[in-house]
């Protein structure tokens, strides 16, 4: 089978960026706010809930993209500083002013039913990305506007640990040491969901129970930049894997209401599959081109804040307009729900043009310096 290889458009012409992952992240920001707005709701139609599979999408890209960069650039004799620099720049200034928004609406309108949750987590869990921790002890998921950015911890976390993996280890192990921790996050959870020793938020929301979904990523890159393997040979299974995978989740799901089986090995089912799809892309497959389309890209430039925010545009509208909870039992709920939709795009790309892209460009300012340490030997299928 001849190679499908990157395509003319699959690359940015001002540097290497992969225009096509934009649009990826793009649709999984669209199957996030259909699941949160229409599925994941009071009478919502939950068989629109898709959101759970852009979560460990989300996941997988920025594994990769993370993984990418510091295959490429941990030469640079300031490759920590500058790597330190750029990610909390891109990342801090909207995370933490999304979070502050949301608690100071809540505050303002404290005594308001509808801005009461189950349960409430310190603003400081929060600010120090430790919500996850308060979810997996309490089984709760906080204030619900906010409930979204337990991803975000799991991935600051993951960024303060993954360096540590590529700079100690040497480079041939590298693969194989993500591979354990995939394969222990995967015993974990069996622990977790077989035993009753703990809840089973610890399965879903902890760093070492998560540790497949976030390094299935980092092994995609790895394979991809170190080329461990000739991926012209295995295209049409790259494309394929994704399809199979889902399908026996499908079928896990299926023979196991009690969803104990599904909860232990979906994630890894998943995250490889995807990760698969993300080669599949970065190699210029037929069906990445559609992930070009203009719409889509755009959705993925702005997806940061939309994702942070849009349960607060969401549940704001319905306290405002309706002096409820969001639902969709009405005509006007649905209405409402339909209108919050556009307005939290809208506020996605105000913060994005506020303050994402003015810090991040900030943040590249600090640049790679034109010193090098030495590196480890390359593996033997990367030194042609």
């Amino acid at each position: 089978m001849s190679p499908v290889g990157l395509g003319p458009n699959s690359l940015d012409a001002r540097g290497g960026r992969i225009i096509a992952l934009d649009g990826v992240r793009g649709m999984m920001m669209l199957f996030v706010l259909i699941s949160h707005y229409f599925a994941e709701i009071t009478n919502g139609l939950h068989w629109l809930g898709f959101g759970w599979y852009a979560v460990q999408m989300f996941f997988i890209l920025s594994g990769f993209l993370i993984g990418r960069l510091i295959i490429e650039r941990k030469h640079h004799a300031n490759f920590l500083p500058v790597f330190v620099m750029r990610r909390v720049c891109r990342t801090f200034p909207s995370y933490m002013v999304s979070i502050l928004i949301i608690f100071g609406v809540l505050w303002i309108f404290r005594s308001e039913s509808w801005t009461h949750f189950e349960s409430e987590f310190p603003l400081w869990s929060y600010l120090t990305f430790t919500q996850n921790i308060f979810m997996a002890t309490t089984g709760g998921v906080g204030a619900y506007w906010a409930a979204p950015s337990w991803t975000l911890a799991l991935e600051e976390q993951l960024y303060i640990l993954l360096p540590f993996v590529f700079f100690l280890a040497p480079r041939r192990f590298w693969l194989r040491i993500l591979i354990a921790i995939a394969l222990l996050a995967v015993a974990l959870r069996a622990v977790i969901f077989t035993t009753g020793l703990v809840g089973p938020t610890w399965g879903l929301v902890l760093l070492p129970a998560r540790g497949d979904t976030l390094v299935a990523g980092v092994i995609a890159a790895i394979v991809y930049k170190e080329r461990l393997v000739d991926l012209a040979r295995y295209d049409l299974l790259l494309r394929l894997a994704p399809l199979v995978l889902m399908v026996a989740c499908l079928v896990i799901a299926l023979i196991d209401p009690s969803q104990r089986l599904f909860n232990i090995f979906a994630p890894f089912l998943l995250s490889f599959g995807f990760a698969c799809f993300l080669l599949a892309v970065v190699r210029g497959a037929p069906e990445a081109k559609r992930y070009e389309n203009r719409f889509l890209r755009f959705l993925g430039d702005i997806s940061y804040c939309v994702y942070l925010t849009h349960l607060m545009v969401l549940g704001l509208m319905h306290g405002l307009i309706l002096h409820a909870k969001p639902e969709l039992g009405s005509v006007m709920q649905w209405l409402v729900t339909l209108t919050a939709l556009p307005l939290a795009v809208l506020l996605g790309w105000v913060m994005t043009a506020l303050i994402e892209a003015p810090l991040t460009a900030y943040g590249r300012s600090w640049k790679w310096s034109g010193d090098v340490v030495r590196a480890d030997p390359l593996p033997e299928g990367a030194r042609s």
